[in-house]
């Protein structure tokens, strides 16, 4: 019983962590995108 719940818990865990890892590398980039955005904005702005 008691190896029956460690598992149950370690199962849920591991799928939070590859949640946790999905938003992280979502929300890099989502980051990345808007700086590259940013930059040829930046580039494209006529120089005045």
């Amino acid at each position: 019983m008691c190896v029956k719940v460690e598992l149950k818990r370690f199962r849920v865990v591991k799928e939070v962590g590859r949640i946790v890892m999905n938003v992280r590398i979502f929300a890099c980039y989502q980051l990345i995108e808007v700086c590259q955005a940013e930059y040829f904005r930046q580039l494209l702005k006529p120089i005045t």
